[in-house]
């Protein structure tokens, strides 16, 4: 098996529109930003201005169609977004899996999170910092994403010591993990993807919280609905929309719970908005990182 990597070069300012025009392309609608220069150089012009968007096709999904409707979406974008054309480049399973690790590094996330890649040397990271260990395989959430570091920082600002979490979509698990490190007493973690299943589980395992973070495989209704603290749903607008409107969604939350909802671009706040109030529930505060969204919800009825 082999998987088809696709590589689109734009300026840093349309880099963010090109990744949400080409996510539904991606496999897990993972896409990787990759600004161009070298990272390890201090002089301040070794970054340059262009940023190669990237993603990952499988190779049952590669056909001469779907090449073209690719091409065919960057050609229509570039107006607003002016984009090279893609290139297409074939991997082996094991390429791909380590095609972008080597630019995944520790980093710190909001006031006390660490991401730490597992193949990574330990950062030497302070007392009171809270380091998340990952190894997402073929699943998303490394950390990178602005939607994940926008739900991270929001976990950090509102889990509080005993809450129940739920996580929506977990990918990698981070999400559920944080929540855990963070002090929940118990997270459900669920995800309708076994390769997300088998990222989560391995990830709990390795960051120590296997008796805190329950891993289930299915979709949301698959999950008694029971009152949690905090939910937090990182996947895309049309789904959480879904999940509003027919889904239940916010009867999983406490009365005077939360619910965090992201995987959102700017433009798509107006239609989530109104599912969100239809729901029954109420926007506290939007943060924003480039185009994408994160809103912090609590539910009015």
């Amino acid at each position: 098996m082999y998987w088809l990597e696709v590589s689109i070069v734009t300026g840093e300012q349309a880099a963010e529109g090109v990744a949400a025009a080409i996510e539904p392309f991606a496999y897990q609608e993972t896409v990787v930003l990759e600004q161009l220069g070298d990272p390890d150089d201090l002089d301040p012009n070794a970054m340059l201005p262009y940023v190669t968007v990237k993603f990952y096709v499988a190779e049952e999904n590669d056909t001469p169609a779907l090449r073209q409707a690719i091409i065919a979406k960057v050609a229509a974008i570039q107006s607003d977004f002016p984009a090279q054309f893609p290139t297409f480049r074939p991997l082996q399973d094991e390429d791909w899996a380590n095609a972008w690790k080597v630019h995944y590094k520790p980093f710190k996330l909001g006031q006390r999170l660490w991401i730490q890649p597992s193949w990574e040397k330990a950062v030497d990271a302070a007392a009171t910092d809270i380091v998340l260990t990952l190894d997402p395989g073929m699943a998303f959430g490394t950390g990178l994403h602005a939607t994940t570091q926008l739900c991270l920082a929001l976990l950090e600002e509102l889990v509080e010591p005993g809450d129940r979490v739920l996580d929506v979509g977990t990918g990698s698990g981070i999400l559920a993990i944080a929540a855990a490190k963070l002090g929940a007493a118990s997270v459900t973690a669920i995800d309708n993807d076994p390769l997300s299943i088998t990222a989560t589980q391995g990830n709990v395992a390795m960051n120590h919280v296997e008796s805190l973070v329950q891993v289930w495989q299915g979709e949301l209704v698959s999950v008694p609905v029971e009152p949690y603290d905090v939910v937090v749903v990182n996947i895309l607008a049309p789904v959480i929309i879904g999940l509003l409107r027919s889904g239940g969604l916010l009867h999983y939350v406490a009365p005077d719970g939360h619910l965090i909802l992201s995987g959102l671009i700017a433009i798509q706040k107006e239609e989530v908005s109104e599912a969100v109030a239809a729901a029954g529930g109420s926007i506290i505060s939007a943060r924003q990182d480039g185009d994408w969204l994160a809103l912090h919800v609590k539910p009015t009825l």
